[in-house]
């Protein structure tokens, strides 16, 4: 953990922030005289808010804690921001912008959903994310959504919790293959952790009572190998 000081562009409030992990842009580092330049080589991936006016990603890094910054492989890392796709970017807040714009071009395409909501989630912008992630568990089909959102309402102990978790369990013969074991085991855990709440279900005809259930591990099996799943 570092701190890195930083002026907001919104409101002037200096702030020190902590952090823990920060991609330095070297060319642009080499190239760095004034707050501008520092701003430009300096990207933290998680949003830092103004304590002062709540702005978001509107920091100005201060040169001198700029310079400061040595790459060590841990927290300071080499490197230009930019997305999957190598698309650059400064702040989180610009990446999200970007993703928004896709996932709204093609708002049927459950994979535009998640990069926005898995950007959100690492940026720090949970409630960003849990949106992201609801738009993309609308979709038919879409499993990886409607797990992270029946994993949060089970969380937050939300009364929809039971109609979400059985939506997850309805999709899971929709999982990929590479992740149909660990899905699976997700599900089940979330079954477990409702208890009496607990949606009843069947497993290719076969009747689950979440009450009865005494093998987590096999009811993981058994949604891992399922073909249909009625909830």
């Amino acid at each position: 953990m570092i701190e890195l000081r930083v002026r907001c562009g919104a409101c002037g409030a200096p702030a020190a922030h902590p952090v823990g992990a920060v991609l330095l842009d070297e060319d642009e580092a080499a190239a760095a005289t004034d707050t501008q330049g520092w701003t430009r080589a300096v990207y933290v991936p998680v949003s830092l808010t103004c304590p002062s006016c709540g702005a978001v990603d509107e920091h100005r890094v201060e040169p001198d804690s700029g310079r400061a910054l040595e790459v060590d492989g841990e927290v300071v890392m080499a490197g230009r921001a930019a997305l999957s796709d190598g698309t650059p970017i400064h702040t989180p807040t610009e990446g999200l912008r970007i993703l928004e714009e896709r996932a709204a071009a093609a708002p049927t395409d459950p994979a535009r959903w998640r990069a926005l909501g898995n950007f959100a989630t690492r940026a720090g912008r949970t409630d960003e994310a849990m949106v992201a992630y609801r738009r993309g568990a609308e979709i038919e089909g879409e499993l990886s959504c409607a797990l992270l959102v029946a994993t949060d309402a089970v969380a937050r102990g939300l009364d929809g919790a039971p109609g979400e978790l059985a939506r997850a369990l309805r999709r899971a013969p929709a999982a990929e293959p590479r992740a149909r074991l660990l899905q699976a085991a997700q599900l089940a855990e979330l079954v477990r952790r409702l208890g009496p709440s607990a949606p009843a279900f069947t497993i290719d005809g076969q009747a689950v009572e979440p009450a009865e259930v005494r093998d987590w591990q096999r009811l993981g099996e058994r949604l891992a190998s399922a073909e249909e799943v009625r909830a």
